[in-house]
């Protein structure tokens, strides 16, 4: 009987030792993808090379899986980040003239840093936004280059949405008290912060156009006049002005 014990104890030990070897061995650690170990080891001339590598993601249509992993590497290094984003800024700045054989712009470049600083989420770029929205435009005139001037106005207003997007509600307020030509767009964020300062009316596209109706008694050039060619640049288009158009006061 003792002998049977034994050689059943036995058994199952052995089976035991069996059931641990067939067992599943424990899994392997989540592979490192060096988003978390990247503020540790990237020093400044590796965020900078970060910075620019995104900045030519973002001419990239149709990439946004690479371009959103960047964002999110450069948000993973943290704050550090933003003085990159304005050396970059600075960097293409309006000192810098137009290089034909370069893929964009400078001031296209300017508001992918600026874009940058707004979508990081970090407010230390709080600062250096507002001091973009404040810099001043080429002044209006008429050896003034519309590209340019186009260029500047986009920027600035990329910087209000930057700002919009840290909730930075003073500057906001800074901005649109000034009364400039960003006066609206400032108030525009604000409104979209839950802050109503006037003169900002949302329109209900659908609802505007199911009541838009065409007014026959509108003064309109082309009134009772015969069809004309629908190619402008045909020979036989022909643009007569007509006697009984009426004139604006002055």
């Amino acid at each position: 009987m003792t002998s049977t014990r034994t050689r059943s104890s036995i058994s199952l030990v052995f089976l035991a030792l069996l059931a641990g070897c067939a067992a599943p061995a424990e899994p392997d650690p989540a592979e490192d993808t060096g988003v978390e170990s990247q503020s540790l080891e990237c020093d400044r001339e590796c965020i900078r090379a970060m910075v620019n590598k995104h900045l030519s993601l973002m001419g990239e249509l149709g990439d946004e899986r690479t371009y959103e992993a960047s964002l999110r590497e450069l948000r993973a290094i943290g704050p550090e980040v933003v003085p990159a984003a304005v050396a970059a800024y600075r960097t293409w700045s309006l000192s810098a003239p137009p290089d034909p054989a370069e893929p964009a712009r400078p001031g296209e470049m300017r508001w992918r840093a600026v874009h940058l600083l707004g979508t990081l989420g970090f407010r230390e770029a709080i600062r250096s936004l507002d001091a973009i929205a404040a810099s001043a435009l080429p002044e209006p005139g008429p050896d003034t280059d519309e590209k340019l001037f186009a260029d500047e106005f986009r920027v600035r207003l990329r910087a209000i949405a930057g700002l919009e997007n840290l909730g930075a509600v003073a500057e906001l307020r800074a901005i649109h008290a000034r009364g400039d030509l960003l006066r609206t767009p400032a108030a525009a964020s604000l409104h979209a912060l839950g802050i109503d300062v006037g003169g900002v009316r949302f329109v209900d596209m659908k609802k505007a156009l199911a009541e838009d109706v065409a007014d026959a008694t509108d003064a309109s050039p082309n009134a009772g006049r015969p069809p004309q060619p629908d190619t402008p640049g045909s020979p036989e288009f022909r643009v007569t002005p007509r006697s009984d158009t009426p004139t604006l006061a002055r």
